[in-house]
């Protein structure tokens, strides 16, 4: 009777358990595309477990020349707290700037081949000479504006992993601005953020050399490799899905 008693008190108890909480991710994708660069990873994530939050292109698209800032400020009022940020190639520029003006809602930072600019820097200061000629040969720089060339020129050069047979996302030029403004966070605050790289391992644009060194001097400890160029979404979700899950879990 007394084990009937405990056994019903442990199935009571269980159902009223709260829910465990979500984690809030913010996707944050690098230039020259939008929101579905995201849909496969999306796909991959239980939504039970994470409240995925896609900025698309907010603050890019102005008639005006569009402001890193600016772009930093608008996301900071989409966040929630206790967030974390993954920002692919420029978006690791977003993030630091984000990490600028509102720290306070930042758990942590995971860069997937991202740019990792740091405070006073200008987002592609870093990028070797290779990365910059290889990222040359699938943009065309005009006046104001950095101009992809067509879908099947852009992606075969900067992830040849992608399947270009499929249904590749949209792509948009962007403000020059975007890449000549300087970082600005308080250097103190950005230290403590926990942060997390994902590189890629088959990146004409952002060569291991230019990632490895973003993670040294960021002093990054939670590295991991994922087979695939610079979009990881698009040519291995499944493996940078597992990679979120397993970093998630350390927080």
């Amino acid at each position: 009777m007394k084990n009937l008693l405990f056994l019903f008190l442990l199935v009571a108890c269980s159902n009223t358990l709260p829910p465990k909480p979500r984690h809030n991710l913010v996707l944050i994708q690098g230039i020259h595309v939008d929101g579905t660069v995201w849909n496969d990873l999306k796909a991959n994530l239980n939504k039970e477990n994470f409240n995925i939050i896609d900025l698309g292109r907010l603050g890019r698209d102005s008639e005006e020349a569009a402001s890193l800032k600016n772009i930093a400020t608008l996301s900071c009022k989409e966040l929630p707290p206790k967030t974390t940020l993954i920002g692919h190639s420029y978006g690791g520029a977003i993030a630091n700037q984000i990490s600028g003006i509102c720290p306070e809602k930042i758990n942590r930072i995971i860069y997937v081949a991202a740019i990792v600019p740091l405070k006073g820097e200008k987002p592609f200061d870093r990028m070797n000479k290779t990365d910059q000629r290889n990222y040359s040969k699938v943009v065309t720089f005009g006046r104001f504006k950095i101009i992809p060339k067509d879908a099947l020129t852009y992606f075969k050069g900067t992830d040849p992993k992608v399947n270009i047979e499929g249904q590749l996302p949209a792509l948009h030029s962007e403000w020059i601005s975007l890449i000549s403004e300087n970082i600005d966070y308080d250097e103190e605050k950005f230290k403590s953020l926990p942060k997390t790289y994902f590189y890629t391992k088959n990146d004409p644009i952002l060569s291991l050399t230019t990632q490895f060194q973003f993670t040294s001097r960021t002093n990054i400890k939670d590295v991991k490799g994922i087979e695939a160029g610079h979009f990881p979404m698009l040519s291995n979700p499944q493996a940078l899905a597992q990679e979120i899950v397993m970093a998630m879990a350390k927080d």
